[in-house]
């Protein structure tokens, strides 16, 4: 991949990162269980994080200071982790954990598909990266995006049989 199609991606990157970003924030509005609504905000979090990454290394690629950044991988959290926290913080009732709205799973549906898409589209760009710091800043991408696939997909369970998840242990 040659600088200016290193800089196309890093853009169309930059630009669903904000969609996902703007995505998860209005569905935490919207969601009606208190799980999802955490979960939703925290990965509108990971957003604002994925995006000031970008624009570092975008930057630092215009600057032609790439060999000064460092790649920091962030800490990957299971969903039993998360779960455990969340509940601990939350001040609901615990029949507000297992509360689900109309709209719920549909939120939470195209979050996976924003996630699928992101993993999927990073992957590409590795495959395409000759830049072995590129490169690997997208590998790490690709791993974080598989890591929100998956607590997403741990969502759904939840709210479609939370009994399921007290009885397995996650509170």
């Amino acid at each position: 991949m040659e600088k200016d199609d290193i800089f196309y991606v890093l853009n169309e990157s930059l630009e669903m990162e904000k969609k996902g970003h703007t995505f998860y924030k209005e569905g935490a509005e919207k969601i009606k269980n208190s799980l999802g609504r955490k979960m939703l905000t925290r990965l509108a979090g990971d957003e604002l994080i994925h995006i000031k990454r970008i624009q570092e290394l975008y930057e630092s690629l215009k600057a032609d200071t790439l060999s000064e950044v460092k790649i920091e991988e962030t800490p990957v959290e299971q969903f039993e982790q998360i779960f455990s926290r969340m509940k601990d913080q939350l001040d609901e009732a615990v029949e507000d954990l297992s509360e689900v709205g109309v709209d719920d799973e549909e939120i939470i549906n195209v979050a996976l598909e924003l996630e699928s898409h992101a993993k999927f589209y990073y992957l590409e760009a590795v495959k395409k990266s000759k830049n072995e710091k590129v490169k690997h800043f997208y590998e790490m991408l690709a791993k974080e995006e598989k890591n929100h696939y998956d607590l997403l997909v741990n969502t759904n369970k939840y709210m479609e049989n939370p009994s399921l998840f007290f009885g397995m242990g996650y509170h």
